[in-house]
């Protein structure tokens, strides 16, 4: 239906209910004749007895008529329009030339204040130096809950605890070997790798006492899963075990990934991503039923020391041969790409996802904290600077 007919019923309805109005008022008996004394003797009664009469009938049509007549005409100016959008635009056009265009005005009080924008560029920070004085750091942990990293300095035989807000730092354990990585459970308690002892160490961190859990040559890399299970790289084997972390007990995985076998992350599916300290620049997946592994990617000339997965199909690893740099890895199909450089001889890494910041230690004792969200901008965050 047009809006032509939709408009013309309506001023056709409007104009037939009219036609009636004016019908009952000229044929009933009584109406238009009654004098103004009849009218005024029956309004000083009683309210109710007005209403009984046909006289107040005839005062409601007469009332109804001309908005009957109103509403026709205004179907009819509808329908116009309608049909015309122009004489709207004409209307708008008059009005513009008679009180001119919009006018915008933007006055100093409407400008943002310096101190407004230094804030906001401060909460935009892709990066910053949040501690320094970690010994030679060579394994990371973070636990987003209590907002703290935990450093493991391979040189002092320590491991810290650093708040990642303020930058304070503790001694949670000492005299733990050369410890080469760190994870922790989230229940008070962290796993070290002695590489120089070839244990596997778990670390109160409340009381800071800890014990052996297991016996691994070279152990390095280490990594937790859900079910109990630790996964530790020997780093001059080659080689990924899996050990039973109330008994001990450990078999091999995966075998000749080659000597400099560095850090280990799972995905929760199945799939362990393992990293080359050494030589190569293979990053390998390793499918922990089958007990096969193959290369994701190879960065020729550089280190896959240490990997971290974002659960989003990428994962982060971090070259110390090149002047220390980040690389984003797609695990789809190998793609990579360095988001970030200038981070010193950094050997560990950890990513906390809840919070989108990326973990960076090296060996000069300096702890990092990077945006996650900059490293995936175009080009990355660049050359990180204290």
């Amino acid at each position: 239906m047009s809006f032509k007919n939709i408009f013309d019923n309506g001023g056709d309805e409007a104009g037939s209910a009219d036609k009636s109005a004016q019908a009952l008022g000229k044929d009933t008996p009584g109406a238009g004749d009654v004098s103004e004394a009849v009218r005024k003797l029956e309004s000083e009664r009683d309210p109710w007895l007005v209403r009984q009469t046909a006289h107040g009938a005839f005062d409601v049509m007469g009332f109804l008529g001309p908005l009957f007549q109103n509403a026709q005409g205004m179907a009819a100016a509808q329908r116009q329009v309608s049909e015309d959008p122009g004489s709207t635009s004409t209307m708008a056009s008059a009005t513009t030339k008679a009180f001119g265009p919009p006018k915008v005005s933007i006055g100093d009080a409407d400008m943002p204040k310096l101190e407004d924008l230094s804030e906001l560029i401060g909460k935009k920070k892709s990066h910053a130096l949040i501690a320094t004085g970690l010994g030679t750091s060579e394994g990371l942990a973070v636990d987003p809950a209590l907002n703290t990293v935990y450093v493991a300095d391979r040189g002092g035989q320590k491991l810290y605890a650093v708040k990642a807000d303020t930058g304070a730092q503790r001694v949670v354990a000492s005299a733990l070997g050369e410890v080469g990585d760190v994870r922790v459970d989230g229940q008070g308690a962290a796993y070290v790798a002695d590489y120089s002892g070839g244990r596997l160490l778990a670390v109160d961190l409340h009381k800071g006492t800890f014990r052996k859990v297991a016996d691994v040559a070279y152990a390095y890399g280490v990594a937790l899963d859900a079910a109990g299970k630790a996964y530790v790289a020997s780093w001059l084997d080659g080689q990924l075990f899996a050990v039973d972390l109330p008994g001990g007990q450990k078999q091999a995985i995966a075998t000749a990934l080659g000597q400099g076998t560095g850090g280990v992350e799972l995905d929760g599916r199945g799939k362990a991503y393992v990293g080359r300290k050494d030589g190569g620049g293979h990053l390998y997946e390793v499918d922990l039923a089958a007990r096969t592994h193959r290369v994701v990617t190879n960065l020729p000339g550089a280190s896959t020391i240490r990997v971290a997965l974002d659960g989003a199909g990428r994962a982060y690893t971090i070259d110390h041969l090149n002047g220390g740099r980040l690389h984003e890895i797609t695990l789809a199909d190998g793609a990579q790409r360095v988001v970030a450089t200038g981070l010193g001889t950094c050997e560990g890494l950890a990513l906390d996802t809840v919070n989108g910041w990326i973990y960076v230690s090296n060996r000069e004792g300096q702890l990092w904290q990077i945006n996650q969200r900059a490293t995936q901008a175009l080009g990355g965050v660049g050359k990180v600077l204290p």
